[in-house]
């Protein structure tokens, strides 16, 4: 018997249910295929709710367990209206200054927790909330913070992911998580109860560099027990690193491009670039490969595997993944 998904919705509203039957092994080894590697955010999960409101409710606990400071300090905070509305973008600005100042969390310089505390403190501070109220509350704001995001309290999977990892880690196939994460992932992975399905986890913080680099593929590679890249395929969601970096490794993708992202990334934003732009200084067939191996959701992987891979012939009798 071959692979099979369905998906229903008994409204327009509610999200739809996924079930897939296992997938014969030998569709995977038919088409080469021993593992597939999946990056997790975007990918497997989202943030449950928004991250302002988690960093807001870490903020308000702290403050109001705080002796010298309590309640009533709170609301005065909370009154202000312009600082929900202005700490994602600062989050933004607060994670890529330090991300390029201290690469990969920090790899090498002070702990992941260390590194999350500078961008915490950072955004909140941006974000209008007084500096001299993060010097009190900036240690506890962050140890909230850091043990609230290793567990499903923050996190939510999308729909598909479960079924589809249960039907392929019965067919045989390895499956993996790669991802430019810090060292917590696991944690995650066993408070969202889909650690069992995963042979192997490789995250940037504990090699020192991130995607696209093609060192995390190779480890990737070397806990999967698999000697050639094409061997593998990597799921993901972002084009620099889930998809560029595969490319030039010589591995297998799909690009994951969910409802509301942009083909770069980014999310409901007039600066979203077309697959030619993002490929103009590229090799031509990579932006044909891009768009053919561009999905909505998880559940494609399951088509893939079950009507097989076609491969285009190239000039350099290379073969690309379509």
């Amino acid at each position: 018997p071959s692979s099979s998904l369905s998906s229903s919705s008994s409204s327009s509203s509610s999200s739809p249910s996924y079930s897939f039957r296992a997938i014969p092994a030998a569709a995977a080894v038919t088409n080469d295929i021993k593992a597939i590697s999946f990056d997790f955010t975007g990918t497997l999960a989202k943030v449950k709710g928004s991250t302002e409101e988690h960093y807001l409710m870490a903020l308000e606990k702290s403050i109001c367990n705080n002796p010298r400071l309590g309640p009533a300090l709170w609301k005065g905070l909370e009154a202000n209206k312009n600082i929900k509305p202005k700490l994602l973008p600062c989050f933004s600005n607060a994670y890529k200054k330090h991300m390029k100042q201290l690469p990969v969390f920090g790899y090498g310089q002070m702990t992941s927790e260390e590194w999350w505390r500078l961008v915490i403190n950072d955004s909140f501070i941006e974000a209008g909330v007084p500096e001299d109220l993060m010097m009190v509350v900036s240690t506890d704001v962050t140890e909230i913070l850091y043990r609230h995001f290793a567990t499903k309290d923050a996190w939510e999977l999308y729909p598909e992911v479960v079924p589809l990892i249960k039907a392929l880690n019965s067919s045989g196939i390895k499956l993996g998580v790669v991802s430019n994460f810090d060292g917590r992932l696991r944690e995650i992975l066993k408070s969202l109860e889909i650690d069992q399905y995963f042979e192997f986890v490789v995250t940037s913080r504990e090699l020192g560099v991130e995607k696209p680099s093609k060192k995390i593929f190779e480890e990737a590679m070397r806990k999967a027990d698999i000697y050639s890249p094409d061997a593998m395929i990597h799921v993901g969601d972002t084009v620099k690193t889930d998809v560029l970096g595969p490319l030039d490794f010589g591995m297998p993708f799909v690009f994951i491009q969910r409802h509301g992202g942009g083909i770069d990334g980014s999310r409901d934003s007039p600066q979203q670039k077309t697959i030619e732009e993002l490929f103009a200084d590229r090799d031509g067939g990579d932006a044909l490969v891009m768009r053919a191996n561009t999905v909505s959701n998880l559940s494609a992987v399951a088509t893939f595997l079950e009507d097989g891979y076609r491969w285009q012939a190239e000039e350099s009798n290379s073969r690309r993944l379509i």
